[in-house]
């Protein structure tokens, strides 16, 4: 008799943690732990720990509360009333787990936890390390074992014993142009372009697309010169004005100034040069 009279107690208890509740839900909807990972997105592993209310299992607070809220929309549960009761839970847990305070005990030293922190402390760095590498690998800068690559393949493709032509001599004035006149650079098909120093090291590149238009900045105009291996893929304008090519086809071109000034006499010279000479009548 006695037996009896405490099975309905045990039954009670069984079903008091919010958990409980998800779980008999579940089984009288005839579904599965699969059946309700396919409904919410959320995996087995995390299903079942908050079937058990082992919250610990959970990635953290946040997550125990959504998880069991969506848990509920889908064994038609008041997600509301789970959210409160799982929230209660952890509150109880998190009180339960609190030391016991010890009224006269000394602290000792050994008991502190500086081994924890310790290893806290290498977690975080290992990550830190990890998020600057992966920003490294997605940076727009590349190694310069790339870069040296792309230069050696373009250089292999100079012209030998190519010289740079002498200045033609100019019959007419040089065409004005500001200063601060638009430097644009735009792909005619994909071409790779790269800036030099005062050294001759290409210090920043980048890949223009078929029809992509890049505007050069003021700051890379007065520090850097232009290199390209194929100047027929490359458009070249100051304040709009086509500037014509840069170089030969299929011609490692480099140390070409990016002034205005410079770029409209480039310009200026090729018209002159290339120009047919008139002839008089006799």
């Amino acid at each position: 008799m006695a037996d009896e009279d405490v099975a309905p107690e045990q039954g009670e208890l069984a079903i008091t943690r919010t958990g409980d509740r998800l779980r008999l839900a579940r089984e009288a909807a005839g579904l599965s732990l699969a059946d309700v990972a396919t409904r919410t997105r959320i995996t087995q592993r995390h299903l079942a720990a908050i079937e058990k209310s082992d919250f610990s299992e959970l990635p953290g607070r946040t997550y125990v509360t959504g998880f069991a809220r969506a848990y509920a929309r889908a064994v038609d549960l008041p997600e509301a009333e789970i959210g409160a009761a799982v929230r209660r839970e952890l509150e109880e847990d998190e009180y339960g787990a609190r030391p016991a305070y010890e009224a006269y005990e000394p602290t000792d030293p050994a008991r502190l936890p500086t081994a924890r922190l310790t290893w806290t402390l290498v977690v975080i760095a290992l990550i830190l390390v990890s998020a600057y590498g992966v920003w490294r690998f997605l940076s727009v800068e590349p190694d310069e074992a790339l870069i040296a690559a792309q230069n050696a393949d373009a250089e292999a493709s100079e012209a030998p014993a190519t010289t740079a032509a002498p200045a033609a001599t100019k019959t007419g004035p040089q065409s004005a142009v500001a200063a601060n006149a638009p430097v644009v650079l735009t792909g005619l098909s994909e071409v790779w372009i790269g800036f030099d120093d005062a050294q001759g090291k290409t210090e920043n590149w980048r890949t223009l697309d078929a029809g992509e238009a890049y505007q050069v900045p003021p700051a890379y105009i007065e520090q850097f010169t232009l290199r390209t291996s194929i100047p027929q893929a490359l458009k070249v304008t100051v304040g709009g004005r086509d500037v014509g090519s840069i170089g030969p086809a299929d011609t490692l071109v480099k140390g070409v100034s990016l002034k205005p000034a410079d770029l409209v006499a480039r310009a200026d010279g090729s018209a002159t040069t290339t120009a047919p000479a008139s002839k008089t009548k006799g």
